[in-house]
């Protein structure tokens, strides 16, 4: 009697460790989609690497084709930084600068020229400075929004914020853009799992062969991660089963998906921050450096034209030209450090999270998939594959516990 009921309690139990198989499998598959984002083990083979860190460099190319080509036109975009706002937001940081930096000029030309300056003609070269040098930052936003793509990289912005030292950040991003579909991916297992260990008892009650416990182990870890990944991206499009309308549930939150992933966008990636550092610093940075200073040289030899008979009464106009390229040395870098001045403007001004969040949200829904599933896609059935082995395991675990 006690045997009896030992045997129905394990039959019983099949259900729950279908259950277990099922969410089990999904939850090491999903982590071993993000984790660990270093290589663990022994390269080149013996080991394991997240499939999204693995494939970083591939994501982060789809994503740049997504958010350069799709989402955002640079050109439209720049047209937005009015160049009048811009220096009015600059000029205040540059102005103590410009003071300096005039009055290093003149004494580089001979020592303490600027105190032989009369007051009233010192007022009037520093109003011209500070002229010069407003002409100088609407100049630059002028030659930005004629070209550009000369100027800003934008791709290469985007491609280095998810590559190499921050493939943490495209892991991030999936995991807020998709987490509402991976926690289904977990919890659907059970339910799978638990469905098909319906089955499975009935089949067991009838037919107790042991090798298939296994077996079924091996079904349910299949089924179960293969049936959640196409109840997230299919069908495409709503559709209808009898009474029930249903649509992939990824695509279904195309609207609070959209909003997510340019708010990821904006904020980490294409922050004003990064656009002014990519601007400034990186590969196009020597080129607008030159704008610079040779927009300032020609502010400064405006400037000169007031203080020439000064220069040459003293006989000092040789040092001249040394001067002004210290000088224009001088504006260019404090013209970049304080660059940063603009951030707030340009992120009011850009509404880069609003403008992505608008296109995204029409983008067709076989684009619009290919944002989350372009992470695993390549690797679906290996993650399948893995589901169904540990299915396997805990099947013999089970038989095991049965025989």
């Amino acid at each position: 009697m006690d045997e009896n009921i030992f045997v129905w309690i394990a039959i019983a139990q099949i259900p729950f460790t279908y259950g277990f198989i099922g969410w089990f499998t999904n939850w090491v598959a999903l982590k071993m989609t993000f984790y660990p984002i270093s290589f663990w083990g022994i390269p080149p083979f013996l080991g394991w690497q997240g499939i999204i860190p693995r494939k970083a460099n591939k994501i982060g190319t789809k994503f740049v084709e997504v958010i350069t080509e799709k989402l955002l036109n640079l050109n439209d975009l720049v047209q937005k930084v009015d160049a009048v706002v811009a220096e009015k937001e600059i000029m205040p940081s540059l102005e103590p600068i410009i003071l300096d930096a005039t009055i290093e000029f003149a004494n580089g030309i001979e020592p303490n020229l600027w105190t032989k300056i009369p007051k009233m003609i010192q007022d009037e070269i520093l109003a011209k400075v500070k002229k010069g040098s407003g002409t100088i930052i609407r100049n630059i936003i002028f030659d930005l929004h004629k070209d550009i793509n000369s100027r800003l990289d934008i791709k290469n912005l985007v491609y280095r914020k998810l590559t190499g030292s921050n493939v943490s950040l495209i892991v991030e991003m999936f995991q807020k853009v998709g987490g509402p579909e991976f926690l289904f991916i977990e919890r659907s297992g059970f339910i799978f799992g638990f469905l098909l260990g319906l089955l499975q008892m009935v089949f067991w009650y009838l037919w107790p062969i042991p090798w298939t416990l296994p077996l079924q182990g091996v079904l349910v870890g299949y089924l179960t991660n293969y049936l959640a990944i196409e109840m997230i991206f299919r069908p495409l499009e709503p559709k209808q089963y009898l009474a029930w309308k249903y649509q992939g549930l990824f695509l279904k939150r195309q609207p609070e998906v959209s909003s997510a992933f340019a708010k990821i966008v904006s904020e980490k990636i294409l922050s004003p921050s990064n656009i002014l550092e990519e601007l400034l610093y990186g590969k196009a940075a020597d080129l607008l450096l030159e704008d610079i200073q040779a927009q300032i040289s020609t502010q400064i030899d405006k400037i000169a034209t007031i203080t020439k008979p000064l220069i040459l009464a003293s006989g000092k106009w040789k040092h001249y030209e040394e001067s002004r390229m210290q000088i224009a040395r001088s504006l260019t870098e404090a013209t970049i450090v304080n660059a940063k001045e603009l951030e707030g403007y340009l992120f009011q001004t850009l509404d880069l999270e609003k403008t992505m969040t608008t296109k995204m949200i029409h983008l067709p829904p076989k684009d619009f998939e290919s944002i989350l599933r372009s992470a695993f896609q390549e690797d679906e059935l290996l993650l399948i594959i893995i589901g169904a082995m540990l299915g396997a395991v805990v099947g013999l675990a089970q038989l095991y516990f049965l025989i």
